[in-house]
């Protein structure tokens, strides 16, 4: 049954990381970069509904549920599973899929609580420095962009590596 509820969990909340990133970076990023300006208002409300803490709550189901489930399919023989090919893959997926939560939550994250925060208080900023904090949250959101595409592909990578590795 333990099993059952660990592989529910992984499937469930990895399709719900690597889709809500896939959205965010596919459709979402492109829209409000868009958008300019108004942008602010739909970050407003993405961080309303507290995105920036549902993504690694996600990210960690899921990847505490996944190593849970690559030691319960060991056998606690560790080295006779990374051994197959089968276990190679998982093991490839799942480091990609840490690597990935931590450019995410280290780097990426921070970027965007500030270019948020500083959306926030350009609207009520003097005018003079509305252009340089303009020109930061642009540099941010160009950086952040970027991240976000390098996240998205690795967890992409991830999800090809788990759909396949059974059959390594």
């Amino acid at each position: 049954m333990l099993t059952i509820v660990l592989r529910f969990a992984h499937v469930f909340f990895g399709a719900l990381w690597v889709g809500m990133m896939a959205f965010q970076v596919f459709f979402l990023t492109p829209t409000l970069t868009e958008m300019g300006p108004d942008a602010g208002k739909v970050m407003a409300g993405m961080m309303k509904r507290r995105i920036p803490v549902i993504m690694p709550i996600f990210a960690l189901i899921v990847i505490i549920s996944g190593m849970w489930l690559l030691q319960r399919i060991s056998g606690g023989n560790m080295g006779a599973l990374m051994a197959t090919p089968m276990g190679k893959g998982f093991a490839a997926g799942g480091a990609i899929a840490v690597l990935a939560f931590l450019i995410g939550v280290v780097v990426m994250r921070p970027m965007m609580m500030k270019s948020m925060k500083l959306m926030e208080q350009i609207t009520s900023a003097p005018p003079p420095q509305r252009s340089g904090m303009q020109a930061e949250i642009q540099t941010l959101r160009a950086r952040a962009t970027v991240l976000g595409n390098v996240v998205a592909g690795m967890l992409l990578v991830t999800l090809a590596l788990m759909a396949v590795a059974r059959y390594l």
